[in-house]
């Protein structure tokens, strides 16, 4: 080896020594700064607990120094929970650059030795509670800082001026904050370097001001949620020509959408949406062929949707839903936007039929053209999206029969909601929806269950909707048959076939769907007793509605059915007897039953107290409805030990005698009606019965005392 290889591999490993031993080391005066400041602190994420004089502070968490001086140049502590003030003393981190205290509980005024640390291009006090007014002495960062977080700042007084004198400022960030002296100051206009300017859900008042026209290179202006914000959308944000991101929703913006904003050639995101905009979109519009988010929904916009925005070829999201004052058809030429991914256009006043061209549309996830009065059957085309998950076509016009088409190639639809339309069917083989699990069809034309046979051949289907279908005649084995399958997070499955005109009995196959969890046959013409089936293999019904048809009565075994889950069972209106229901008492748990107007006659029995009402987990409710029936005899003294009943409904039957004086000891019963029976007596002095509603107590003229009139002495 060489002499001068040697002294060059000499000098390098002293330099690597010496570089060693600096970054190693840490200047007192920085170590006594970083003391004070977690004096100062409480730290409930312990994170600053190896901050301790026995270890260098370039070692410790959070903290990080230059690798030549050895100062400490990055103080980065970002939501750890932090509570407290910061420190006069970080002024003296003369070398510091970084400054992040973001997303912490940290409150006080900003100290004004910060602006000694002449270094600082990062100062980031974000998302914590800090207040008051800014110190003047920051203006001393001119030259060096660089970003500016206040998110969430709670500002005293006028908006602070020293901002303004900030002119390396590339990135100002006043998220939220509490500015609520005014508009929004010209003298931002003198941060000419800005790129990134956030004042979203701020509190400033007024127009955005035309000073700001020279912040020319500006990429991201987000005044979204600015609910103090008004005036027209000013045109000359369209000089803006290194602006990508613009979002002006959630404010109070109004007026037009001015066509300036097309000029806007590297805007890649564009949010109008929940604004007062009344205007038509422009078709300059059409222009933005950077464009990959466009939402203007929510708004008062009018007029036809510009067949221009179909020339948006790198569009992802397109949001054009709740613009009710819009009119004509989806342009055919959304077709040509290969990169959409979401396309929303609900509750927008659209006619005519969806174009077959978005069957073109290979990257389309969601598709949404809810409400509107959209004509015409379903396109076979779309049985083309392949990367459709997600099709709501539901409160529009739409007719016919879904097209065989239409399933052939859907693989990743989950969601189809085509409820409220006048469709007559399904494909007869809908197998190659692998993936669909929830087909909502109510408020169509079915008529008959041989229409939705394709139903049949859905291998991962946990839910089917078709109430008011006009389904007629009894409910087909292969039906009956279908196996819901459970879904990720424990997701319910459901059955709804209410408000149609099913006959028959209820088959004994539908009571063994172990997965289902809500099964609502309301409305129908059924017959006969709930099949055997139900309290044997159903153990995760939460919600079931059999009312309003003409059964008879339940298992004399329902221990299995929602075992430990059950919520509401809706026996109402039904052609019911006492001595048919016993089966009730072995019930684990049931809150909302309902009997009323289901012909029930003679006295209730005794063992109607072994019902297990139970208050449900969310509301804290349980109730029992008898009402209207023809109910004799007396109030069993036993309806006592329904001890969690909140809410008992005896109204309208031929109860006679007086209310059981052990209803007082029903401290969880808040509402009892009693009302047109023929009860006589005095009404049990004591809460809860005497604070009651009188009405709850009318039409028994025997009954006296609180709330009625009291009861005269013989």
């Amino acid at each position: 080896m060489s002499r001068t290889s040697i002294s060059f591999l000499v000098v390098l490993t002293v330099s690597l020594l010496a570089h060693h031993t600096t970054a190693a080391s840490c200047n007192s005066e920085d170590e006594k700064a970083l003391l004070a400041f977690k004096d100062a602190d409480q730290d409930r994420s312990k994170l600053l607990t190896t901050w301790s004089p026995q270890s260098s502070c370039c070692e410790w968490s959070g903290v990080k120094c230059d690798g030549v001086s050895g100062r400490v140049s990055e103080l980065k502590l970002e939501s750890l929970g932090l509570t407290g003030t910061l420190s006069p003393e970080l002024g003296s981190l003369s070398h510091l650059r970084t400054l992040n205290v973001h997303g912490n509980s940290m409150d006080g005024p900003i100290p004004s030795t910060l602006g000694k640390l002449l270094r600082l291009e990062v100062l980031d006090l974000g998302t914590n509670f800090f207040s008051g007014a800014l110190p003047a002495s920051l203006a001393q960062l001119a030259s060096t800082l660089q970003t500016l977080d206040l998110s969430g700042y709670r500002f005293e007084g006028p908006f602070p001026s020293v901002i303004g004198k900030l002119t390396s400022l590339r990135k100002l960030i006043l998220e939220r904050a509490d500015a609520s002296a005014g508009s929004i100051p010209s003298f931002l206009a003198n941060l000419e370097n800005l790129t990134i300017l956030n004042l979203q859900g701020s509190w400033f008042t007024g127009s955005i001001p035309s000073s700001l026209s020279k912040l020319k290179n500006l990429q991201t202006l987000d005044l979204s949620d600015g609910l103090r914000l008004t005036g027209s959308i000013p045109a000359f944000l369209g000089g803006l020509q290194n602006l990508e991101y613009l979002d002006l929703s959630g404010t109070k913006f109004s007026g037009s959408i001015p066509p300036s904003l097309g000029n806007l050639p590297k805007l890649r995101f564009l949010d109008i949406s929940n604004t007062l905009v009344s205007s038509s979109i422009p078709v300059e519009i059409g222009k933005l062929t950077s464009l990959e988010t466009l939402r203007i929904s929510g708004t008062k916009a009018a007029g036809r949707i510009p067949d221009t925005l179909g020339n948006l070829k790198k569009l992802k999201v397109l949001e054009l839903s709740q613009n009710a004052g819009m009119r004509g058809p989806i342009p055919s030429s959304f077709g040509q936007l290969s990169s959409l991914e979401e396309l929303s256009v609900s509750s927008t006043g659209l006619t005519g039929q969806i174009p077959s061209s978005l069957g073109q549309l290979s990257r389309l996830v969601k598709l949404d053209v809810m409400s509107n009065s959209l004509s015409g059957s379903i396109p076979e085309s779309l049985g083309l999206l392949s990367s459709l998950e997600v099709f709501w076509a539901s409160k529009n016009l739409l007719t016919g029969r879904v097209p065989e088409g239409f399933a052939r190639g859907l693989k990743n639809l989950t969601v189809l909601e085509l409820s409220m339309n006048n469709l007559t069917g399904l494909p007869t083989n809908m197998a190659k929806l692998v993936n669909l699990n929830g087909v909502y069809l109510d408020n169509n034309d079915i008529r008959s269950f041989d229409a939705i046979s394709g139903l049949a051949t859905l291998p991962e289907l946990s839910t089917i909707s078709l109430s008011r279908c006009k389904l007629q005649g009894p409910i087909p084995s292969w039906f009956a048959n279908i196996n819901l399958k459970q879904q990720p997070l424990g997701s319910s499955c459901l059955i709804d076939l209410s408000f149609n005109s099913i006959t028959g009995t209820i088959p004994a196959a539908l009571g063994r769907n172990s997965n289902l969890t809500n099964l609502f046959l309301q409305f129908n013409k059924l017959q006969g007793k709930l099949p055997d089936s139900f309290g044997e293999t159903l153990p995760r019904l939460t919600n079931s509605d059999f009312s309003s048809n003409f059964l008879t009565g339940v298992p004399a075994d329902l221990s299995n059915l929602g075992k430990g889950v059950l919520y509401s069972l809706g026996l109402g209106h039904n052609n019911l007897s006492f001595q048919a229901l016993e089966g009730l008492t072995t019930l684990s748990q049931v809150s909302f039953l309902t009997l009323d107007h289901s012909h029930l006659t003679g006295a209730i029995p005794s063992w109607f107290s072994k019902i297990p009402m139970t208050q449900d987990e969310i509301d804290s409710v349980a109730v029992l409805r008898l009402s209207s029936n023809s109910i004799t005899g007396r109030i069993p003294p036993e309806l006592a030990q329904l001890s969690q009943v909140t809410g008992l409904y005896l109204d309208r039957n031929r109860l006679s005698g007086g209310i059981p004086v052990e209803f007082l000891a029903l401290k969880n019963l808040h509402y009892l009606n009693v009302s047109h029976n023929q009860l006589t007596g005095a009404i049990p002095d004591g809460a809860p019965l005497s604070t009651m509603d009188p009405e709850n107590f009318a039409g028994n003229p025997g009954l006296c005392g609180k709330p009625l009139s009291p009861c005269i002495k013989p």
